[in-house]
């Protein structure tokens, strides 16, 4: 039997976290070792689906792409990033934990472009690299996994060549903030496909992207397996269906430090499009 459905980036968002909690790697993690839920517009609903609650997901992210520009919430504004350890969740940064991070824990990660290859692209708007600079290396160094959940929407032709380009102090002229993006060859996607493939037993494929009238960033999905699998598999997704746009808000570009075109401007002397946050 096959199905197909549509789905908007929240439902996606929605989908990947829902995947992503299922996985016996981040359960273990969870509840034997360390669990990072790094910051991200995905990993917000990654959080709510650990927690069990509802979070206030427009605060827990860093970078953000909203108003049609490359942004940053500030540092007063962020939710912290949720870490469990052995089943409780601690109320430290999790830098503060870096030292003791090993085989078994993990980082999820968020990221901004995938491609075929199965590469992943993150965005760099800090002169020492975010989270990907402070945690990429130890992790790897200390045998610890990163997961990076990201959906299909941000599928791009070439993370390697887009790579490249970029770089807060090579672009001389931008629309918003300025940033690098790392190329990540080795480390763990996780799309909607891989969340339909764990929760289900069916084959997934990506079947077409985009849409307008609300539909924006959309991506379709063909899936097929048993009867059974296939219509449990769209229960789920019926369920999903209509989850709320996420709302974005914004650090006051008067007191911004992030270097961006935008910097140090009061409200009124913003274009139209970034004064309705």
């Amino acid at each position: 039997m096959q199905a197909l459905f549509t789905l908007t980036p929240s439902e996606s968002k929605r989908l990947i976290a829902k995947g992503i909690s299922s996985m016996p790697e981040v359960q273990e993690a969870m509840n034997e070792g360390y669990l990072i839920v790094g910051r991200g517009s995905t990993n917000a609903y990654i959080a709510e689906e650990l927690l069990g609650e509802k979070i206030e997901k427009e605060k827990y992210v860093a970078g953000q792409v909203i108003g049609g520009v490359l942004c940053a919430l500030g540092q007063g504004i962020r939710l912290q990033p949720v870490v469990f350890h052995k089943g409780e969740v601690l109320d430290v940064e999790p830098s503060s934990i870096l030292d003791r991070l090993g085989p078994g824990d993990i980082l999820l990660k968020g990221a901004n472009a995938i491609d075929p290859q199965g590469k992943i692209g993150v965005y760099m708007a800090s002169p020492v690299g975010g989270t990907m600079g402070e945690f990429y290396l130890p992790m790897q160094a200390r045998g610890g996994m990163v997961v990076y959940p990201v959906g299909l929407e941000k599928m791009i032709a070439s993370v390697e060549e887009a790579s490249r380009m970029g770089g807060i102090l090579a672009i001389e002229r931008s629309i918003g903030a300025r940033v690098g993006m790392v190329c990540v060859a080795d480390g763990i996607v996780y799309t909607e496909l891989d969340a339909l493939q764990d929760l289900f037993d069916i084959d997934a494929v990506h079947f077409g992207s985009g849409g307008y009238g609300g539909s924006e960033g959309s991506v379709t999905i063909v899936i097929e397996g048993d009867d059974d699998d296939v219509n449990d598999c769209m229960d789920l997704i019926e369920e999903i269906k209509g989850e709320p746009v996420l709302p974005a808000t914004k650090t006051p570009c008067k007191t911004c430090q992030l270097l961006c075109s935008f910097q140090g401007k009061e409200e009124e002397e913003l274009p139209a499009y970034l004064q309705v946050f």
